[in-house]
């Protein structure tokens, strides 16, 4: 059996993340893979990684607009389909094609076009204009793209329900998938915390971090609140001062306090970021899974997200929470976790831990179990 595995669209560290250990789950399988994806340095880097590997074959791409990774997906891959007698398209970024012969199993870990409340934040924010750019108009090319596609494969049951309330999913077959490691040996022990000493707050995102559905000002504002409030902390986040300098949505106050990380490869440099008294903010209006609080769950620190269906959904019960776009909610959320005991923290660890463990272990472990499937209807 060929597959066609299109990766175009992947480029930050949280779809190479994924990426990667889908493709440790195919090296040993009985499947050829031709592997379609970006030109670019992060890419580069997987594809020396792997480049032994007999059954696979990269195929670098400049995608230079969505424009032409439409055309390279609806057009130049019909050749391609007919050229390696293709068996199946694995669209691994929520894409899929119109005019492909084959059948299609789409990974959709991309919530944008799939959000109700995306909608309201940008309306209630009156971005208009960004909302027909960045959410609108794409949303109606990938709903028609996902209206072809039998097979859909999702990393969280709360993703299928989101595109329920867009699409009618009754003649789909969803496949929900852990794209997580869970083995022992990935989850160490809890951080020994203590909040009488200098507390790190790590915020993870990537140079798209200016998007309303990141939140970043939420995050922003409430390291103002606590440096003027005097708290002794400092901030590790992961874009360059270059890129904050610029943006409208960063304190210049803060920048005396902060390590500017720039990219970061968090299965390498874990101990650079997952440290002892690190507390990890997210601020996410939504997400699929939420790799970068999953990755601190594991590595032993202590995270918080919004206090949205998602979040339970993902990370359980017990995940620490606040209220979306109320610093206020932010501050007394942190202010209440710095007057817990360091023993209490652990267990809160604890059980993120063996929540996230459980939850895993009742999706599909590894992608090729669900070819099968598909090759077998």
């Amino acid at each position: 059996m060929h597959i066609l595995l299109n990766a175009l669209g992947i480029q930050d560290s949280g779809g190479i993340t994924v990426l990667e250990k889908v493709l440790d789950e195919c090296q040993n399988s009985q499947y050829n893979f031709f592997i379609y994806c970006n030109d670019n340095e992060n890419i580069e880097k997987l594809i020396k990684k792997y480049k032994s590997i007999e059954n696979f074959h990269f195929k670098k791409m400049k995608i230079k607009n969505f424009f032409h990774r439409l055309f390279i997906e609806n057009i130049f891959f019909k050749k391609v389909v007919q050229q390696y007698n293709i068996d199946l398209a694995y669209n691994f970024s929520g894409s899929a094609q119109f005019f492909l012969h084959v059948p299609q199993l789409t990974k959709v870990h991309n919530l944008l076009f799939y959000s109700k409340k995306i909608d309201s934040v940008y309306l209630q924010k009156r971005e208009y204009l960004k909302w027909l750019k960045q959410i609108f108009f794409k949303r109606i090319v990938f709903h028609a793209m996902l209206r072809q596609v039998k097979y859909v494969e999702v990393q969280s049951i709360h993703v299928k329900e989101a595109i329920r309330e867009f699409l009618d999913i009754s003649h789909k077959e969803f496949f929900i998938k852990s794209d997580i490691d869970i083995t022992p040996q990935s989850f160490l022990e809890p951080k020994v915390y203590d909040f009488s000493k200098k507390v790190r707050f790590l915020y993870i995102v990537g140079p798209h971090f200016e998007y309303l559905h990141k939140n970043f000002l939420d995050f922003t504002e409430a390291m103002s609140v606590l440096h003027n409030n005097n708290l002794d902390f400092e901030i590790d986040v992961t874009l360059t001062k270059e890129q904050l300098q610029s943006s409208h949505l960063w304190n210049k106050e803060l920048n005396y306090k902060t390590n500017f990380l720039g990219y970061i490869d968090t299965k390498k440099e874990t101990s650079k970021i997952f440290r002892e008294n690190t507390i990890l903010i997210s601020t996410s209006v939504v997400e699929t899974l939420g790799l970068h609080v999953i990755e601190a769950i594991q590595n032993g620190v202590i995270a918080f997200a919004p206090n949205d269906s998602y979040a339970k959904s993902v990370y359980g019960d017990d995940i620490i929470t606040y209220t979306l776009f109320d610093v206020s909610s932010l501050v007394r959320t942190i202010e209440k976790l710095l007057s817990l005991e360091p023993n209490e923290v652990q267990d809160i660890i604890r059980k993120n831990q063996q929540y996230i463990i459980n939850n895993e272990n009742k999706k599909y472990q590894n992608v090729v179990d669900i070819f099968k499937k598909v090759e077998n209807v």
